[in-house]
């Protein structure tokens, strides 16, 4: 019944007549200059967008100069970023209030969610050499399968272009803080390449075992042997080591700093991809790509702090390997009287395993691996000489563990351009889109908990929302008003609680599908500029929940908001100079957190964030394609005390400065 409903959805789509497909040059020189392909794996400008789509670019990176890729989101309306203490530590993502492990991260396509836990971890990413995040706000289960219900964050490497350059830059700061980073990119011929190696350190600011190192190398490779086909081979590799001062909260003796836990992290991302357009109307694309990640926690006997020892508080030792093994092809076929019909298949193999040590002894390991197979079409239409666009799909995943799920969405979007010279624009658009989360290794198979007969958890969503242009876009404002039901959740409940499950012998607690969730709010997005060198971008999400039994979402505040202030200028002192200023304010508003000495719900209080950065490049004498520039970077201005997860210290400020030169 399902499948029927979906293929009649897509049926009835290319049944429609007087379909007129925006391909045109003209029509993309009139777009805002900024494409995306997270929305609907094809190319297509961003304010042609049916779905709620952020972007964060280079450009914004580089202004704000943020080190990390969590750090880079905390700006995207409909976003929560927390990072339990320190930089370095486990960051997590919350899209429109849904949990960590209810959001696909991606890296150029690639999944990179954790088998075992079902989230990512961010506070091994660095912007290194990040040509733009995409961040698809609303579920993007029907291209991307599951963990993708609340939505869709994708870290795209930049690709080379211009003649070949090579920059370096290194700063360093307080707190044992320092940066270097070495880039090159260009084109040569038939070759376009890009790449980067930096590494980053800071000694933390506990009294002891708080520092924090990643070493981080990109590369990306562009090679076109033939017309409109190009090879792209792409790697991202990240080796971090970090020191836990604060593993002993929660452990009943108080905040005590823990002078021997450690944990180390790594990832390897390695893909291939094939593209080409053998005709005008027809291309196709296959891919395949691995993805391993490794997390190792040690712990030990701690006589330094608390007299009489004490063994580690929960782990001594914790070892998780995870991989990922992704195929997939998509074909996408323009026709005139069709628009773009997209066709694709994906095959996913994911392995875990965890071995843990606890501070009693006892040791808990398991493996466990798993395949899926997923098939997906989706159609895009557009009517009005390219003012009205209609987008509708689904896909079918199946797999050993759930059985299948079948996703279906549609969108869509009305543009109306008031003028041609002034650029006066309203955009109206509404989705919805169905989206669905697999079991993790964790909630099946770990050891006297796993429950076999778990379900996958489904969600349904829709949004409505409206932008507006004014005056040759220098002024826009933008909302979007988005509700969400998500079902079969997964909660941690006694055995006896869940009938049907499937649990080794002697288990007395298991996760089971219990819970409901319902969740509404409102994203806003103001921006104004440049006029003089100087932008202005405000952003503001209000969220709202109803759970099962009356329970709170964690961490997620009701109220939001950020403000980004830049001032860019040229020829400041010398002519093609360029100055650059950045402040960045951002507030969180309070939010419900368990206390980690009572293990009870408490108000975690609101926050306010300020940010500066600086820049001044400057060419060198005689050589005006090289420069040679100087920047500075204040974060936590005015030294705020806050826990973005309560117990876990914010660090204080942090100041980084440094040079580079480009040639």
């Amino acid at each position: 019944m399902m499948m029927r409903r979906m293929v009649g959805v897509v049926a009835a789509l290319m049944l429609m007549q007087r379909v007129a497909w925006a391909a045109e040059e003209e029509q993309a020189e009139k777009s805002l200059g900024t494409v995306v392909v997270t929305a609907t794996r094809t190319e297509q400008p961003i304010e042609a967008a049916t779905n709620s789509v952020s972007v964060i670019s280079a450009q914004d990176i580089a202004n704000r100069q943020t080190q990390t890729v969590s750090d880079a989101l905390r700006d995207t309306p409909g976003v929560d970023v927390v990072q339990p203490g320190s930089t370095g530590t486990a960051a997590g993502v919350f899209i429109r209030g849904a949990d960590t492990d209810q959001t696909l991260i991606l890296v150029d396509g690639v999944e990179v969610n954790s088998a075992t836990l079902g989230g990512f971890n961010f506070g091994n990413i660095m912007t290194d050499d990040v040509g733009r995040i995409e961040v698809l706000r609303g579920s993007g289960g029907t291209l991307y399968g599951s963990e993708a219900m609340a939505g869709v964050i994708n870290i795209l490497s930049a690709k080379g272009a211009g003649a070949p350059h090579f920059s370096l830059a290194s700063g360093g700061g307080n707190i044992g803080t320092s940066s270097s980073l070495g880039a090159f990119g260009g084109e040569r011929g038939i070759v376009a390449f890009t790449g980067s190696l930096g590494y980053f350190t800071t000694a933390g600011f506990r009294a002891t075992n708080n520092d924090f190192s990643n070493l981080t190398s990109a590369l990306r490779v562009d090679v076109t042997p033939i017309e409109h086909g190009t090879l792209r081979g792409f790697w991202r590799s990240a080796n971090s080591s970090l020191g836990l001062a604060d593993n002993n909260i929660g452990n009943g003796y108080g905040d005590f700093i823990d002078p021997n836990a450690r944990q180390s992290d790594t990832f390897y991302l390695g893909k291939g991809e094939w593209e080409h357009t053998p005709t005008e109307n027809l291309t196709y694309r296959i891919s395949g790509a691995y993805n391993y990640t490794l997390n190792v926690l040690s712990d030990s006997v701690d006589t330094e702090v608390i007299p009489p020892p004490f063994p580690p508080f929960f782990l001594s030792y914790f070892r998780v390997p995870n991989t990922n093994t992704v195929a997939d092809a998509q074909t996408d076929y323009t026709e005139g009287t069709l628009g773009v019909t997209t066709v694709g298949f994906e095959f996913k193999e994911q392995t875990g395993a965890l071995k843990s040590v606890s501070g009693s002894g006892d040791v808990v390991r398991f493996d466990a691996s798993r395949n899926n197979y997923a098939g997906y079409v989706q159609q895009q239409l557009r009517f009005l000489d390219d003012r009205l666009s209609i987008v509708g799909g689904f896909r079918t995943d199946g797999n050993h563990d759930f059985g299948s799920e079948t996703s279906a969405a549609w969108s869509v979007g009305y543009l109306e351009d008031w003028g041609q010279h002034d650029r006066w624009s309203t955009h109206v658009k509404s989705s919805y889109a169905e989206g669905f989360r697999a079991p993790t290794f964790n909630e099946l198979f770990f050891p006297k908990s796993g429950n076999q007969n778990l379900a996958a958890e489904t969600s349904s969503e829709y949004d409505v929302g409206a932008a507006q242009h004014l005056g040759f876009e220098w002024l826009t404002a933008e909302a979007t008003y988005f509700t969400r039901r998500t079902s079969n959740l997964i909660q941690f409940t006694s055995v006896a609680q869940c009938p049907g499950a499937v649990v080794e012998p002697g288990a007395t607690f298991t996760p089971c599908n219990l819970g409901r969730a319902d969740v509404q709010g409102v994203e806003t997005v103001v921006g104004a500029g440049p006029i003089h060198g100087v932008s202005l971008r405000g952003t503001y999400t209000y969220l709202d929940w109803n759970l099962l039994g009356g329970k709170q979402l964690l961490r997620r505040p009701h109220n939001r908001m950020s403000a980004t202030l830049n001032y860019d200028r040229g020829q400041v002192l010398r002519p093609a100079d360029r100055f650059n200023a950045n402040l960045n304010v951002l507030f969180v508003g309070e939010r419900t957190d368990i206390d980690p000495q009572t293990f009870t719900n408490t108000a975690n209080q609101t926050y306010t964030r300020v940010d500066l950065a600086m820049r001044y490049d400057m060419p060198l004498p005689g050589r005006e394609t090289s420069t040679v520039g100087v920047f500075a970077r204040v974060q936590n201005l005015f030294d705020r005390n806050y826990d973005e997860a309560l117990g876990f210290k914010s660090p204080p400020i942090n100041v980084l400065a440094g040079g580079r030169v480009s040639f």
